[in-house]
């Protein structure tokens, strides 16, 4: 919420006290009870809306990418290692042209395709990639490398899936808010035409009413002080009588 929304949700949550604390002044299904629950309902569907505005904490895809920086790092040395005996073999198999997250997928999506056994694959094209997959395997990266890279491959979709959902959300409950803080003023508008007529001889109760309901306003900005204009200054001084010349000493 932003400031201005703030300060009518805190004047919601003190008209509701108020209203609780005098609710013997008036009878049950009186108007001013049903603005009370109605007031009550805007106040609980206003913390869910602030609390789904404020769920936009960092996202785990920043930490996902590093997991997959990791295994296209390991990869590709060891695909180096590799190429010490058999030239030409790490350039099937080179780093990402960046850090960035596109060149880190796509450079991704190449090695498993290169790798991984996919549906359509005829029975040699299989065999090729079990055999690529073993040289690897040999030097030590986990028998489950290729799964390993599918899954950080497929997490970073999920998070980046998730994080856009979080953002609509985002979108629909800030809407939701400005909804929700129209519907409230209007209830406390018809409380505070009730209350007037109420306590129209009981001026403490009004009083409190007025503290209850009262929407603080935005704190004014100090007004610096214009600097003064060049010519007028110029003006003023020319305006300014000169002091009379002193007396010529021979006519004294």
């Amino acid at each position: 919420m932003n400031d201005r929304e703030t300060r009518r949700y805190d004047a919601f949550g003190r008209t509701q006290t108020f209203c609780i604390t005098h609710a013997a002044d008036f009878a049950d299904g009186s108007k001013c009870k049903v603005c009370l629950t109605n007031l009550g309902q805007i106040i609980a569907d206003l913390d869910l809306a602030k609390a789904v505005q404020a769920s936009g904490s960092p996202t785990a895809r920043e930490v996902l990418l590093d997991a997959l920086r990791l295994d296209l790092q390991n990869l590709t040395r060891t695909a180096a290692a590799i190429a010490q005996d058999e030239p030409g073999f790490a350039d099937q198999f080179r780093p990402p042209d960046g850090p960035g997250q596109t060149a880190v997928l796509t450079t991704t999506d190449a090695f498993l395709v290169r790798l991984k056994a996919q549906p359509g694959d005829d029975a040699a094209t299989s065999a090729a990639k079990a055999a690529l997959v073993a040289r690897f395997v040999a030097h030590e990266l986990p028998a489950t490398f290729v799964q390993d890279l599918a899954d950080d491959r497929a997490a970073i979709t999920a998070a980046q899936d998730a994080e856009e959902s979080a953002d609509n959300e985002g979108v629909e409950s800030t809407a939701a808010i400005g909804r929700l803080i129209r519907a409230g003023m209007k209830e406390v508008t018809t409380l505070n035409a009730i209350m007037h007529n109420k306590y129209a001889r009981n001026p403490d109760k009004l009083r409190a009413w007025q503290s209850a309901s009262h929407v603080e306003r935005a704190p004014q900005r100090e007004k610096k002080p214009a600097p003064a204009d060049a010519k007028s200054q110029a003006a003023g001084t020319a305006s300014t009588p000169a002091a009379p010349a002193a007396p010529d000493a021979k006519a004294a």
